[in-house]
């Protein structure tokens, strides 16, 4: 069986505004006590008697679990675009924790993009992106500006 290829949108593709919106997902109390034991191994993050005791009332994801989860939504959403590389993060906030077993999804908007002064092959993108429970709580968000192909750019890397 042959498999098809999805083309992958460049910098040209990209319109200011489009949004996306993943899946819904959650996460298990005890992948987040697995994670953390091994990354982030603070008493709310791994000691559901402790963790009652917190400011929080309960386990709640490392930081780092819920970057890495929702690198993950992005990637099913926003995986056809011909990244180069993310240039860094603006206004980085966990307003809210994430729980276990709260269905939750990732979130885009393309909120500029503009062509590289210094490589006429690439462009810039910067997207606004979070992740929002049902209920409505935001809880990550942030802004990356990142680099793109521009179809000429990916062009000569399929050389």
């Amino acid at each position: 069986m042959e498999s098809v290829a999805t083309p992958l949108r460049c910098f040209e593709d990209l319109k200011i505004g489009e949004t996306f919106q993943s899946r819904w997902y959650s996460v298990s109390q005890s992948e987040l006590i697995d994670f953390s034991t091994k990354y982030d191994n603070q008493y709310f993050h791994v000691d559901p008697q402790r963790a009652k005791e917190s400011p929080f009332g309960g386990i709640i994801a490392s930081g780092t679990y819920t970057f890495a989860i929702w690198n993950k939504l992005n990637l099913e959403i926003n995986g056809d675009i011909a990244w180069i590389a993310g240039m860094g993060f603006e206004n980085f906030t966990f307003p809210n924790p994430l729980r276990p077993d709260v269905n939750f999804k990732a979130e885009s908007l393309l909120i500029d993009k503009r062509k590289s002064e210094s490589d006429p092959q690439r462009g810039i993108v910067k997207h606004e992106y979070k992740i929002t429970t049902e209920s409505g709580l935001t809880i990550f968000a942030c802004i990356c500006p990142s680099l793109v192909h521009t179809r000429e750019g990916l062009g000569q890397m399929q050389i």
